[in-house]
């Protein structure tokens, strides 16, 4: 049980990285030109998503409980839009918008899990 919170806190936590990687790295990096880099770097978009998918898909597994249609559907979809985001400019869309609402539905359906476990 302690190492689906443990999976379901660091699967919010990067998704929270991927959202402020989105929305707060290129206000930052307009006054910080060395962040750019940073910024636009697609290997660290691929990490991320990577490892988002990784960690989200690894907890129904371990845990019967996540095998529930109240973490699989956001979490699936969440997963869904930040796998798309990867792909925004052939998409033609915003992969700001993609990946910001890949990662809020990601960390919505792990910390719904952790408060469920307290």
């Amino acid at each position: 049980m302690e190492l689906t919170v443990k999976s379901d806190s660091a699967a919010t936590a990067l998704s929270a990285l991927c959202i402020l990687h989105c929305l707060a790295l290129p206000l930052l990096a307009s006054t910080m030109p060395f962040l750019t880099v940073v910024a636009h770097a697609e290997w660290l978009h691929w990490l991320f998503a990577g490892l988002a998918a990784i960690i989200s898909a690894s907890v129904p597994f371990r845990d019967v409980l996540a095998r529930t249609a109240s973490f699989l559907v956001p979490a699936g979809l969440g997963i869904t839009f930040l796998v798309a985001g990867l792909f925004a400019e052939t998409l033609g869309t915003s992969e700001t918008i993609l990946t910001v609402i890949g990662g809020l539905l990601v960390a919505f359906a792990h910390v719904r899990r952790i408060i469920v476990h307290r």
